[in-house]
């Protein structure tokens, strides 16, 4: 009976491990992300996909992890876009940082989170996986420096009876961007 379970135990460990598949590339810089409390705006991440409103939909998702797991001051999205009403700046577009920048010191905030999103949409074939690409960067609006760089991509595809979903897989990838900030930038 305890060789069955053993079986079993190592059976499931395997089927997790092959669960999805991770890319990623990030700099961090920690100690100056704790170096002053931070008010942030999430701008609205580009969609480079061809997926109705990705961009938002992550941009959302981001939000929501850094709400949860980080002790920034964010700044509320119909705040930021009343605010900016009526600017020349098209926020759906921003990926440089000059108009990042720029945009931080209008909205009165000191720090600038914007990128993009380059994959969301389900892989074709006999799985139909869920495929997820975040690209972001965290700007310090005083200096200017990159103080967060990170792009990460996903594919999902656990063998569960209800699978996964994009927007489940998005969300973890949010929770693990953050949650490698909150490791380095506010441990303890």
């Amino acid at each position: 009976m305890k060789a069955i379970r053993s079986g079993w135990i190592v059976s499931l460990v395997l089927m997790f491990s092959l669960c999805g598949c991770y890319a990623n590339q990030r700099y961090l810089s920690g100690k100056e992300i704790h170096g002053k409390a931070r008010y942030v705006a999430v701008l609205p991440l580009v969609n480079l996909t061809t997926y109705p409103n990705a961009g938002r939909i992550v941009g959302d998702l981001l939000s929501t992890e850094l709400y949860a797991l980080t002790p920034f001051r964010l700044m509320e999205r119909t705040e930021m876009l009343e605010t900016l009403k009526g600017g020349e700046e098209d926020l759906d577009t921003v990926l440089d940082k000059t108009v990042a920048l720029r945009i931080g010191k209008r909205l009165g905030v000191d720090t600038v989170i914007y990128g993009s999103v380059s994959e969301y949409h389900y892989k074709r074939g006999l799985d139909e996986a869920p495929v997820v690409g975040i690209n972001v960067r965290m700007l310090d609006v005083e200096s200017g420096k990159v103080l967060w760089a990170e792009s990460r991509s996903a594919t999902g595809g656990c063998p569960w009876p209800w699978g996964d979903s994009l927007n489940r897989l998005a969300q973890k990838v949010c929770h693990d961007m953050v949650s490698d900030i909150r490791r380095t930038s506010f441990p303890g």
